[in-house]
């Protein structure tokens, strides 16, 4: 599966108003159900909840990285939303979650694609650069190509 695929313009949204975890999971699973790429929004948002449930997803500095693997995913793909206010999301720094990149994986793919596009981001934020480029970035499209390029490099 080529990253790039993942994400799109119609996967990233700014400005959001959203007050809590489960309303930024509920945006998710609309934008995945609006693209394509889900055919189940209750048992995908389901996945989410499941999912932080375990553990948190929180992984600090205001970033969050939920995901699922579900049977309704119908491609992987790969979701950024910006919100205007941080929300509470147990992470484990305790604080507030602005930037959320979500996954939705079939379930196919689960111990395989799952694990390996979490491995890129996470070794990606840790980099101080990627970090401020993700929170500085205010245009969807150059947003968009920075993490194509960005998740991407691995594949080479």
């Amino acid at each position: 599966m080529n990253i790039t695929e993942m994400i799109t313009i119609n996967t990233v949204e700014f400005n959001l108003n959203l007050k809590t975890q489960k309303e930024v999971l509920e945006k998710i699973t609309d934008i995945l159900f609006k693209d394509n790429r889900i055919i189940n929004k209750e048992e995908t948002l389901k996945g989410y909840i499941d999912r932080e449930s375990e553990c948190t997803t929180g992984i600090g500095f205001g970033l969050a990285i939920p995901h699922c693997k579900v049977e309704s995913v119908i491609e992987p793909t790969i979701v950024c939303l910006k919100l205007n206010e941080a929300v509470d999301w147990n992470s484990l720094d305790e604080e507030p979650v602005n930037i959320i990149v979500g996954l939705a994986i079939p379930k196919k793919y689960e111990g395989t694609l799952h694990l390996e596009i979490l491995g890129r981001l996470a070794s990606n934020l840790m980099e101080d650069d990627f970090k401020y480029s993700l929170f500085n970035i205010n245009d969807k499209n150059k947003l968009v190509a920075f993490l194509q390029e960005n998740l991407s490099k691995e594949e080479e």
